[in-house]
């Protein structure tokens, strides 16, 4: 349906329409221009309450849009009307700002400035910070380039025939950093030109409505690369006439923040960056609204993406925001994964049993006992090895670790415990007991522990980041391990001192050098008795390399580089618990790593996992198929139902039982498999070869 009229014969409908027709709001035929059904902030409700009731019942608009840090800014409002919202900015810039209104019709801006001086004293100001120009808002001459803090509007811009003069004005006026805030009616296509003829849908804000996506393009022509909804309401059509001439065309209120000059992005990406609001805007001291998803509340940490930190950054707004600096790109940003991922990071939340398993139904992935063809691995076979876990304190907090050890941990088993743990290993029939953390030497009894599990068992792991051998506090156990023949087993994610940084911490990397070298000096990597072997974690979204391929590169260059030796190497794949987990949804990877692992599911595998022949005593004596089950709350339980505890095995050994599984199993089952003791299938040849 084309156009009748021209464009200036529309304008003139539209100043007829709202200077002689429209007496009020009850005059209107539809929400369009009052349909917000979100009430306005505090401080415009406090300053409503000072406008002069003949001022508020002749005013017609879509939203509230009026920003808040306005306390000395210079303020231009488009279509001003009868300047109710004037004289609301004209409070809150208070006398050292000033607000300017343009509007188009003689009669509304007469009856605007009728109310002047009273406004003015009720203010309490000595003088007038408004002032009211008759103007085409596409052609503000009067206005001087880049004058404008702040430019608003109250459901003008779709009566505008020339919105792209309009919004090159609107730029041409606002200072760098200066925001368009402004409240109008959008739709979810294009109105057909013939509706512009039609002076009601013309004079209700419908039929200039802009499409969402050409008011995106027209900020771009600007320079404007993005713009956030504050608000964004359904508009609803009560009169039928209207309802049926518009058909299927969907109407909805926005609130539109857009700031000029900031280099933006055209879509919103994720630099893992973080504002603090510093409550420091007099008008809302406890939040701010971003957009409509994103509230800043007073000194708690969001995520926002890298359009948002620009956008604060390069406006009026960046005083009242602590911003962090941008990191590694992590891909489109999304408000609510990113979020989710501050969270975890700050270790509020944990990544548990219920979110695997969602995140895995989600991906078609089978449950694990379903997976395994051959049930009877899903049992116990005769246990060999007694894992103990002595304590969460850890001087180190590694981006690997699922137990998200650190130094701020405090729990640690006690002496009872670990006696407790002593009498079940001799009862049970042990082999091998693993010892392992956090830090173990950070527990007071390792050392009396290690010298009494050395009396019982075959052989005793502990399992060290060899740091902490670096405090003098603990440098002592160097000698304990030697002593007690104890076996070492150490994480080195990788063999330069850039990539093991970045995993573990500035620093670490020389450190375990060093530790290297004291104990190859004390016989370890070159006594076969003293045996110290290198653990390479995953950081990342991917299966670990060959096992003995990956030794052979790691002696290579440990020997080349640092001097240094060892006996063996374990490539493990990781799990997507704690920090590693945590790490995985920062970097947008967490559904994508545990796809990954159940595709490159190895039944050749299961036979040889680690929970088939070993227990785990945690560091309170409760007891589990393996560690990873701790974290997922899944101990082993008796008959009765209840928890089993290292005590209830003390004298009694622990019978054959069904294995717990979870989604992580699917980590120990990938590729050739991952275990405390590196590949399965690597140790399932090592073992037949020696056999």
């Amino acid at each position: 349906m084309p156009r009748t009229k021209t464009d200036e014969e529309i304008r003139a409908q539209v100043a007829e329409y709202y200077g002689s027709f429209l007496q009020g709001s009850d005059s209107l035929h539809t929400d369009a221009c009052c349909c917000s059904e979100t009430p306005p902030p505090k401080y415009v409700l406090d300053a409503l309450a000072e406008i002069e009731p003949e001022i508020l019942s002749h005013f017609y608009g879509c939203g509230s849009p009026i920003p808040p840090a306005l306390e000395g800014a210079t303020v231009l409002d488009l279509g001003c009307g009868t300047g109710r919202d004037v004289y609301i900015c004209s409070k809150l810039v208070g006398p050292s700002g000033h607000v300017i209104g343009v509007d188009m019709t003689p009669s509304q801006l007469a009856f605007a400035r009728k109310y002047e001086n009273a406004q003015m004293e009720r203010f309490g100001f000595e003088k007038s910070n408004v002032e009211f120009v008759e103007s085409f808002i596409e052609d503000m001459v009067a206005i001087p380039d880049e004058s404008v803090d702040v430019v608003i509007s109250n459901c003008v811009v779709n009566l505008s025939p020339f919105k792209e003069q309009l919004f090159k004005e609107i730029f041409r006026v606002l200072k760098p950093g200066g925001e368009l805030f402004f409240s109008d009616i959008f739709s979810d296509r294009r109105v057909p030109e013939g509706f512009y003829d039609d002076p009601v849908l013309r004079g209700e804000c419908l039929s200039g409505a802009m499409y969402i996506e050409d008011f995106r393009s027209m900020l771009a022509d600007n320079g404007v690369a993005a713009f956030y909804d504050v608000e964004c309401d359904e508009v609803h059509i009560g009169d039928l006439r209207i309802a049926t001439k518009l058909g299927c065309i969907g109407f909805y209120s926005r609130t539109v923040r857009a700031i000029k000059g900031v280099r933006l992005e055209m879509r919103e990406e994720d630099y893992g960056q973080q504002a603090t609001y510093l409550g420091t805007m007099p008008e809302n001291k406890r939040y701010f609204d971003l957009s409509k998803e994103v509230r800043l509340i007073k000194g708690r940490p969001v995520a926002i993406s890298g359009n948002m930190a620009a956008m604060l950054q390069g406006s009026r707004y960046a005083e009242h925001f602590k911003i962090t600096e941008p990191k590694q790109h992590r891909g489109g940003y999304d408000f609510e994964r990113a979020n989710e991922a501050l969270r975890l990071m700050k270790e509020k939340e944990r990544i548990g049993l219920s979110e695997l398993e969602s995140a895995c139904a989600s991906l078609s992935i089978e449950p694990f006992e379903e997976r395994v063809h051959d049930k009877g691995f899903l049992r116990t076979a005769k246990l060999d090895t007694m894992q103990v876990n002595v304590t969460y304190a850890c001087n180190l907090a590694c981006n690997h670790c699922y137990l998200q050890c650190s130094p701020r941990n405090t729990e640690a088993m006690s002496r009872e415990t670990m006696e407790a743990a002593l009498k079940a290993f001799k009862a049970g029939g042990y082999r091998v007991m693993d010892i392992t953390g956090g830090s173990p030497e950070m527990n007071p009894n390792t050392e009396w522990f290690i010298d009494e599990a050395t009396k019982i068992a075959d052989e005793v792991i502990v399992r060290s980041n060899l740091t902490i051998l670096q405090q003098p506090e603990y440098v002592h156990f160097k000698d304990v391990y030697a002593r007690n023949k104890v076996k070492i087993v150490t994480s080195l994610p990788y063999f330069t001192e850039l990539g093991c940084d970045n995993q573990r911490g500035g620093g670490v990397f020389r450190k375990v050098m060093d530790s290297l070298h004291e104990l190859n000096d004390m016989g370890y990597g070159r006594d076969p008795e003293l045996v110290i072997d290198l653990v390479y974690n995953v950081d990342g979204p991917f299966l670990p390399p060959n096992q003995r391929e990956l030794e052979d590169l790691y002696k290579y260059e440990l020997q080349r580089a640092e001097g240094v030796e060892f006996n063996g190497m374990y490539a493990f794949n990781n799990y997507c618990l704690g920090r590693f987990a945590n790490q995985m949804k920062t970097q947008q990877k967490f559904e994508y790593y545990l796809n990954l692992l159940a595709e490159n599911y190895n039944g050749a595998t299961v036979a040889h996992m680690m929970c088939r022949t070993q227990v785990n005593v945690d560091y309170d004596g409760g007891l589990y198929d393996c560690e990873v089950n701790h974290v997922l709350g899944l101990p082993i339980v008796g008959e009765n139902g209840r928890a089993l505890n290292v005590r209830d095995i003390a004298d009694t050994p622990l019978g054959a039982r069904e294995i717990r599984t979870s989604p992580i199993c699917y980590s120990c089952s990938a590729g050739t498999g991952s275990s405390c003791g590196g590949s399965l299938l690597e140790k399932q040849l090592a073992e037949e070869a020696a056999f």
